[in-house]
């Protein structure tokens, strides 16, 4: 259907096969789309909302174009393509506000998909294991368009999940040569006791790509060491596609950074008045280039606000070093500002899930009346077993000092997330508001 519907100049919406009904009629109620087409399980329900609904069973076997003339009066003999106009529609994460509809157009895609491919990301006749879901653009992006550019294998699974306790075998069964990866998903394949690994099993696998979060360098060097892969760093936003890329078989390589950008995209820092600024230093990072979006589906003003000197402005604090490599510091809008100096979080998480029980962390900042905001760490452990804070809070002001200290802990089951496996903090900033008590 993605590839069918850009080719028959249809706009195209995905999204991920977990949502439930009630989440995608929610969110198409703003698009409001000519066909909308599910799997059985979503059909029942969906069939039953305003919106021309299709089963997707009820199409095997039967041309696209000739459904599509049926059921929308519209004359698609003609395949030419404006290369500007919008080929898909896309949502922004949401991890710090609303959630926006972002533009690309076939021109965008079709850039972005060739400079990955001139920086060697996918090889020709490469095997990829696809384990993110299909309504994510990473799995698009990352996987399924760069094996069709280049004459590849795409394993297809329903979620990673299913694949977990196989993982190895399945490398091995298929010769897998390359997997695209969130966070969470590594820290699950660390925590996962693989009784009969051997380094034999994964001698196909070049790297394993890792995006759409934070990754702590920590888990990227206990990954690398345990298995033998090396962990790209793949850094982008929804808005973007992927702009960095760590190469890891560069030679004399580091971790802990997002590389170097793709030649399509000009990058550059720039501080909190809109300056560039020199290396080493940290600000925003601003991404210009034609992989770009086109825009932002009905809201212009948003689109236009984004932008500083022809730069996209991320929301990614950032810097690069002396030798042009970049390093992602945190989000602009997750600084914890205590007492008036800026904290940046994921340094706090790094440390915590450098413990050796500490499977997840996130740390927010917390709405206080003398400081502004206190530290929180929200932290999942192995077995779910909590750890005395006094010795956790020991643990981390050894490398973090006493001002960067967290002054609560609260242990969870599992932390928020959003589709693409990102940690949604804004959840958990929203959770802590919503408990603010005042004297009366």
């Amino acid at each position: 259907i993605y590839f069918a519907a850009i080719r028959s100049r249809i706009i195209l919406n995905p999204f991920p096969y977990h949502l439930n009904a009630e989440e995608v009629i929610s969110k198409i109620e703003t698009i409001n789309p000519g066909v909308v087409f599910c799997q059985e399980p979503h059909f029942k329900q969906l069939s039953k909302s305003r919106f021309n609904v299709v089963n997707i069973e009820d199409l095997a076997g039967r041309s696209f174009v000739d459904f599509l003339v049926k059921t929308q009066s519209v004359d698609f003999s003609k395949i030419s393509v404006n290369r500007e106009s919008v080929a898909v529609l896309y949502y922004s994460s949401g991890t710090t506000g609303n959630q926006k509809i972002i533009e690309y157009s076939h021109r965008s895609m079709v850039l972005t998909q060739a400079s990955m491919l001139r920086a060697s990301f996918t090889e020709f006749n490469s095997v990829h294991l696809c384990v993110l879901p299909l309504g994510h653009t990473a799995a698009i992006r990352y996987t399924i368009k760069q094996c069709i550019c280049t004459a590849s294998t795409v394993v297809l699974y329903n979620s990673f999940w299913k694949l977990r306790n196989n993982l190895w075998d399945d490398i091995k069964k298929y010769g897998a040569t390359f997997m695209e990866v969130v966070p969470s998903i590594l820290i699950a394949i660390l925590n996962t006791p693989y009784k009969n690994f051997n380094v034999e099993k994964i001698r196909s696998m070049n790297f394993i790509g890792c995006g759409s979060a934070f990754l702590p360098k920590n888990v990227q060097d206990s990954f690398e060491e345990k298995f033998s892969i090396p962990i790209a760093n793949l850094y982008g936003l929804s808005e973007t596609g992927a702009t960095h890329f760590d190469d890891p078989r560069k030679p004399g390589r580091k971790t802990g950074n997002i590389g170097i950008p793709f030649d399509l995209f000009d990058v550059k820092i720039f501080d909190q008045d809109g300056n560039e600024i020199s290396d080493e230093s940290m600000g925003e990072i601003g991404i210009r280039g034609p992989g770009l979006l086109k825009g932002y589906f009905f809201n212009e003003e948003l689109f236009k606000s984004s932008f500083n000197k022809d730069y996209f402005m991320t929301g990614d604090l950032g810097y690069r070093d002396n030798q042009g490599i970049y390093y992602y510091v945190d989000r602009k809008k997750d600084i914890i500002i205590k007492g008036g100096v800026n904290i940046n979080p994921s340094e706090i998480d790094e440390v915590l899930q450098s413990h050796p029980e500490i499977i997840e962390a996130a740390t927010i900042g917390k709405p206080d009346a003398f400081m502004g905001e206190t530290i929180k760490s929200y932290v999942v452990t192995r077995f779910g077993k909590e750890i005395d804070p006094k010795t956790l809070k020991i643990f981390c002001q050894k490398k973090l000092g006493d001002f960067k200290l967290p002054s609560e802990f609260e242990f969870l089951e599992s932390l928020p997330k959003g589709p693409s496996g990102k940690i949604l903090k804004r959840v958990l900033r929203t959770k802590e508001v919503n408990e603010i008590r005042f004297e009366k």
